[in-house]
């Protein structure tokens, strides 16, 4: 299921805003939209086959310890998802989003993305960002965890 298919299930409003592909942070700028309201996603591939998506403010720092933690693995076992795991998922580099309703899969909210209000997240694709309130991130997830997973 797409992120905009997902929110439409949810009943969820959104606005998909289009730009020149991004693969980075140092790309964010393409999109002409505000970095401070933004919410980056990682994806971890976890030693169970399961994929983790961690929903994190675009400029706050992450701490990798502390997403081992919230998902119940040693930090050593904390590996980042190859991109053949994030196209797998419906999603492209770039444009991996915290929106997602998969069942196997876990989504960590830092705790300072909720209640953010309006937020700008991956839409899917490197060329789409979507515009939508941030605890559609919870909502949406089948399985979410919310914990202290960054500083600024």
């Amino acid at each position: 299921m797409s992120v905009t298919e997902a929110l439409d299930a949810a009943g969820i409003a959104y606005v998909v805003h289009t730009h020149p592909p991004i693969r980075g942070e140092a790309d964010l700028h393409l999109t002409r939209l505000d970095w401070e309201t933004s919410v980056k996603t990682l994806a971890f591939e976890l030693p169970d086959g399961r994929v983790a998506l961690v929903a994190v403010r675009g400029p706050a720092r992450v701490q990798y310890g502390a997403i081992a933690r919230a998902l119940g693995v040693s930090r050593s076992a904390l590996r980042q998802a190859d991109e053949q795991r994030v196209v797998a998922l419906g999603m492209e580099p770039g444009g991996v989003s915290p929106i997602c309703a998969d069942p196997d899969i876990v989504v960590v909210i830092d705790e300072s993305v909720v209640g953010m209000g309006t937020v700008y997240c991956g839409g899917g694709t490197s060329t789409t960002t979507v515009e939508v309130d941030a605890d559609a991130i919870a909502a949406v997830a089948v399985s979410s965890i919310v914990a202290a997973v960054t500083r600024d």
